[in-house]
């Protein structure tokens, strides 16, 4: 067998990894003086983490972060409420095991959706499915899927996702059919999926937002059941970028 039909018989395989590095490989095992066992064991593990990483980049992907952002990036010595080594236990996807929620609660500029892009994609990365879009945005496709009578089959869709990042609730009043669907999207994955929102107000003032109280607080309720919820204060790091500009 020559090495274009070795190639496309690889290709076949769904062994793209093999086909392009068992050349190289072979030649580093041969320096080594390893085994056949261990060159093939080699191939193998080549292949196993290629796919790995084209699976968490298909992930990510399909998690609709509209601005990825790294935990490495994020500044936690001007930040109150929250430590790098409470993100990295979040990072490690134990709250999503456990089909619990987390909270991030904070003024505006302090990096709280950073930090759910940065979880979400960390969650990718061990291997869960999610999504990330705004409250707004979720409502909107509630409320149309209502309209539609589709709601059976956007909740099939969301189910699939082990958590569901919602940024920015608050940002935008709602009126009381968007607090209903609000607590129902709640409702659906109370218990069994995970929920990571950001948002500016506190639990009691959610109700400014869901104009239904009955709704807001049932809601509520179960969010806090199995929820971390974080305090996160700090200067804004759009103020910050501002004065080091205008100081430059």
């Amino acid at each position: 067998m020559n090495h274009e039909e070795l190639i496309t018989n690889l290709k076949r395989l769904h062994l793209p990894t093999f086909a392009t590095n068992y050349m190289e490989i072979a030649k580093q095992c041969e320096k080594a003086r390893q085994s056949h066992t261990e060159y093939l064991a080699s191939l193998v593990a080549s292949e196993i983490e290629q796919k790995k990483m084209l699976k968490i980049k298909k992930a990510i992907k399909a998690s609709q972060i509209p601005i990825p952002k790294i935990l490495g990036s994020y500044d936690f010595t001007c930040r109150s409420g929250i430590n790098a080594e409470q993100v990295a236990r979040l990072a490690s996807g134990d709250f999503i095991r456990k089909a619990s929620n987390v909270v991030l609660y904070g003024p505006f500029g302090v990096g709280k959706s950073h930090l759910a892009s940065a979880l979400t994609i960390a969650a990718c990365e061990v291997g869960y499915n999610c999504l990330f879009i705004s409250t707004q945005s979720m409502i909107s496709q509630l409320a149309e899927a209502q309209s539609n009578l589709t709601m059976t089959q956007l909740f099939k869709k969301l189910d699939k996702f082990d958590l569901i990042t919602l940024d920015e609730l608050g940002y935008t009043p709602q009126n009381a059919e968007g607090a209903n669907l609000f607590f129902q999207l709640i409702s659906q994955r109370y218990e069994r999926r995970s929920l990571l929102i950001t948002t500016n107000l506190p639990f009691s003032a959610w109700d400014k937002v869901f104009i239904n109280p009955m709704s807001t607080e049932a809601a509520v309720d179960r969010i806090i059941h199995n929820c971390e919820t974080f305090n996160i204060s700090g200067t804004s790091w759009r103020s910050k970028e501002a004065q080091n500009r205008q100081q430059k």
